[in-house]
């Protein structure tokens, strides 16, 4: 099991991404790495609470993280455009807690759910749980009990411009039609329930997307326009 890394990177300054896997048991991450104004990406299967130390760092991807990982105290770097989690239950779970509304640059957004057995909405209902108004991209996907979108999670979003869903067999709903006003694709993959409520002209989730230039549902491109 990896337990340390270089202890410095002063030398490489013009490093653009990290990629670390099997360091559950990594503390730290070495010194110098928040100096490196090129680093825009890091992925890795853990969280060193220094993962927020990184004023430069852009992109975030963490992977098949274990229920042993914690989430970072501090929290992840608001200065993130794009974060991706996939199979890291417990650090999906906790970054809804902490509020995913202050990562403030964030553009995209990617979240497989395989493991929250017990999400059935997204973003999840509560105070603080609006997703960022800046996000331009958002896909879900393995979500096996999700069953809604919340609204009021989407409210502000005037900038997104793509939706995904996959691999989520019991979400039926869509947000409301006037937060998908800025909406110009919409894909939808695995998601029986959700396929059959968007059918042209006469789903009962018809209406909210037919304003919608490009919608994929299945294997069936439509085109509203």
């Amino acid at each position: 099991m990896l337990e340390c890394i270089a202890q410095d990177f002063h030398e490489t300054t013009y490093l653009e991404s990290i990629f670390i896997w099997g360091g559950q048991n990594i503390k730290s991450l070495p010194q110098g790495l928040d100096k490196l104004t090129h680093l825009e990406k890091i992925q890795l299967d853990a969280l060193p609470d220094c993962i927020n130390n990184f004023p430069f760092l852009q992109k975030l991807k963490v992977c098949e993280c274990s229920a042993a990982i914690p989430f970072p105290e501090k929290g992840f770097p608001t200065n993130l455009t794009s974060l991706e989690i996939s199979n890291a239950p417990k650090i999906y779970t906790s970054l809804v807690e902490w509020g995913l509304n202050r990562l403030s640059s964030l553009q995209q957004l990617t979240i497989s759910g395989a493991g929250c057995s017990n999400v059935v909405s997204f973003p999840e209902e509560g105070i603080g749980k609006a997703l960022p108004p800046s996000l331009t991209f958002i896909c879900i996907r393995e979500f096996e009990n999700l069953e809604f979108t919340c609204s009021k999670g989407f409210h502000h979003l005037t900038s997104l411009q793509e939706l995904q869903f996959s691999n989520c067999p019991k979400l039926a709903s869509l947000p409301e039609k006037d937060k998908l006003l800025s909406l110009e694709r919409l894909y939808i993959w695995g998601c029986p329930l959700l396929e059959e409520g968007c059918g042209r002209g006469k789903g009962r989730e018809w209406s909210k997307i037919s304003h919608i230039p490009f919608a994929f549902k299945a294997k069936l491109a439509k085109n509203s326009g």
